[in-house]
């Protein structure tokens, strides 16, 4: 029984350590970028690896995400947070095509919307720019929000040349 005991203290220590990231996390103060869809596609275009959210500025779910999540999460995690704030956008339609073409994944959809349905705060990781993952953010935690920078490793320290 004691090597039973012993047996299960020793993986737990040893499993225990291994939630550490496996990558150098900076903590340098991240950025904060607004950016236009047009700006996205652009980056899309040239085949870049960045994140993004769509936004507005009456979301409340926005509001709550912005003021008690990520203005203390960027002081000291070294990210490029940006952001598509939809009051902004001329073209209300190349949004509804571009959630169109990159749909909500239908295990976050609240109840009585469809996956094509614009939604904030949702959240896109581009990858050579192509679509990688979509988190719809409703109620989001600083947890999950932290669990979702370290999945892409945005916050990773550059290796210096």
């Amino acid at each position: 029984m004691k090597k039973l005991i012993l047996g299960l203290c020793m993986s737990l220590a040893l499993f225990g350590c291994s939630s550490q990231p496996s990558y150098d996390r900076s903590t340098d103060m991240g950025t904060i970028h607004t950016l236009s869809l047009d700006e996205v596609l652009e980056r899309m275009e040239n085949g870049e690896t960045f994140m993004f959210a769509f936004t507005m500025e009456s979301c409340h779910n926005c509001e709550d995400f912005k003021e008690n999540i990520l203005s203390d999460y960027i002081r000291d995690h070294g990210f490029e947070f940006n952001e598509v704030v939809l009051d902004n956008e001329k073209d209300p339609q190349s949004v509804y095509d571009f959630v169109a073409e990159h749909p909500n994944p239908a295990d976050q959809i609240p109840e009585g919307y469809s996956e094509t349905d614009v939604l904030t705060p949702t959240f896109y990781f581009v990858k050579d720019g192509e679509v990688e993952d979509i988190f719809v953010g409703a109620n989001l935690t600083e947890k999950q929000f932290d669990e979702y920078i370290q999945k892409y490793q945005l916050d990773k320290v550059e290796e210096q040349e």
